[in-house]
């Protein structure tokens, strides 16, 4: 017989946390099968700004050690959290157990226990828990609360880390204030060049505001780099791409050109910037390459608009009436 628990209403055994709201964040545990609510734990979030000396518990200022929110000493303070590592992992430190309570699904203590690392800079992970508190705080359903926590960090710090920047860019970025998140990311980049998913989030900033040549450049050397991941590869080709059709709307044919030989072989990855490709194929007179290019454009995205154009291009209409 097995010792996994089961759902009391339908006796599953496929269970799971998630974090819901309910006025406040709320870890629950539901049956994956009938969607029974088994357990729930709501612990009080630490919404407002990480200050040393404040409550790690709630957040508020202490008064003669002891919280006037949630009446927690320091000591029971540190104790409540260290009862928190306890449940989820007995083994690890504070910031490793916040992460496995994140891949749980039970953000809302993960959330604690990562303030709790970040208050208190546990085996100098202070910082890294410090992100994963702003990010977490964004995910329980807190945006206000993330971006404020992002900017007391960097406001707070006599020189802000390429990370407090860089969280910072992000939480700007997710409360639609994208001049605010480019200028971010482009701190962030100059303490730490390599994050290059930073460069091309704010590539697509830059295109957002209507700064196209910062954009290109943006946008190229994440496709220039060695070193670039999937991910921001991915982001730059999609920066690429509009670029691209704006160049088609301008009639600038050659500027598709310089941006497909700085793609290259990236090129591939993109439907879009496949189908531009094809398009110029055909305009050139090369319609076999227009046609191979425009095949593997529609097996990656089978619906762009750009696709009538390209098959415009590769059979024009006739200028005569004459039928030959």
């Amino acid at each position: 017989m097995s010792d996994k628990p089961t759902c009391p209403k339908c006796h599953s055994t496929e269970l799971g946390w998630s974090t819901l709201r309910k006025n406040v964040p709320v870890d629950v545990l539901q049956c994956r099968s009938c969607g029974e609510v088994i357990a729930e734990e709501d612990w009080i979030p630490p919404l407002l700004p990480l200050v040393p000396g404040r409550c790690v518990n709630c957040g508020e200022r202490r008064q003669l050690d002891r919280c006037p929110h949630c009446g927690l000493t320091r000591e029971e303070d540190a104790q409540v959290h260290d009862e928190l590592r306890y449940m989820i992992s007995p083994r690890h430190g504070l910031y490793d157990t916040a992460r496995i309570a994140n891949r749980a699904g039970r953000r809302l203590i993960a959330l604690k226990l990562a303030t709790a690392a970040a208050a208190v800079n546990e085996d100098d992970k202070g910082e890294s828990a410090r992100a994963m508190r702003v990010w977490l705080l964004q995910a329980v359903g807190e945006p206000n609360a993330a971006l404020e926590d992002a900017k007391v960090w960097v406001e707070a710090s006599a020189d802000a880390s390429a990370l407090a920047w860089a969280s910072y860019g992000q939480q700007l970025q997710a409360n639609a204030f994208p001049g605010a998140a480019a200028d971010a990311y482009h701190k962030a980049l100059r303490k730490d060049p390599s994050r290059h998913i930073l460069r091309a989030r704010r590539a697509q900033l830059l295109l957002q505001l209507h700064r196209e040549g910062q954009a290109i450049d943006e946008a190229v050397r994440v496709l220039e780099s060695s070193r670039a991941d999937e991910q921001a590869i991915a982001v730059a080709l999609e920066v690429a791409g509009r670029l691209c059709d704006l160049f088609e709307t301008q009639l600038r044919d050659d500027e598709i050109e310089r941006m497909l030989e700085k793609a290259g072989p990236h090129t591939e990855l993109s439907a879009r910037l496949l189908a531009h490709r094809a398009r110029l194929a055909a305009v050139a007179g090369n319609t076999s390459l227009a046609r191979r290019d425009l095949k593997k454009a529609r097996d990656m995205e089978p619906d762009l608009e750009i696709y009538d154009r390209v098959e415009q291009a590769i059979r024009p209409t006739r200028s005569s009436w004459w039928r030959w």
